[in-house]
């Protein structure tokens, strides 16, 4: 699994750089604002999501070739964020939402999907912070 550090670090360098456009590449004039020309790193983003997505689909069909246990747990848990994702998917909105150009986002897909997105950071980072309180306390019980 060697090769796994190599595409994490080839993946982190491209995320670098595409951050580091925002400062170095051009400003593009739209509408008589300034900004930098951001879509495709919104793409980039896209596909490390994708990448994420692929990579926990298969980890169980390899799980399962080396430990049917380990993949039965794996599934259960892809089965729960499948739920949870499909939860955040559920609630989230498609309503157009104002720009600084006085126009409107409103492409639903990227609507529901950032919304999405949203909802699931805030549920990860709060059950994040739970967990380490759950764990603080525990161990100072101990």
């Amino acid at each position: 699994m060697k090769w796994v550090k190599y595409v994490e670090y080839v993946l982190f360098a491209i995320t670098i750089v595409c951050f580091a456009s925002l400062f170095f590449l051009p400003q593009v004039q739209h509408m008589g604002d300034m900004h930098a020309d951001c879509e495709w790193m919104l793409w980039w983003l896209y596909g490390i999501v994708g990448i994420g997505i692929v990579a926990a689909l298969i980890s169980p069909v390899k799980n399962l070739f080396t430990s049917p246990k380990a993949a039965v747990k794996a599934l259960v848990g892809l089965v729960l964020a499948a739920a949870v994702i499909g939860g955040c998917y559920a609630i989230s909105s498609a309503a157009p939402v104002p720009n600084s150009a006085g126009g409107f986002f409103e492409d639903a897909f990227e609507l529901k999907f950032t919304d999405t997105m949203m909802y699931l950071t805030y549920l990860v980072g709060g059950v994040s912070v739970l967990m380490i309180l759950v764990g603080e306390i525990r161990n100072a019980i101990k």
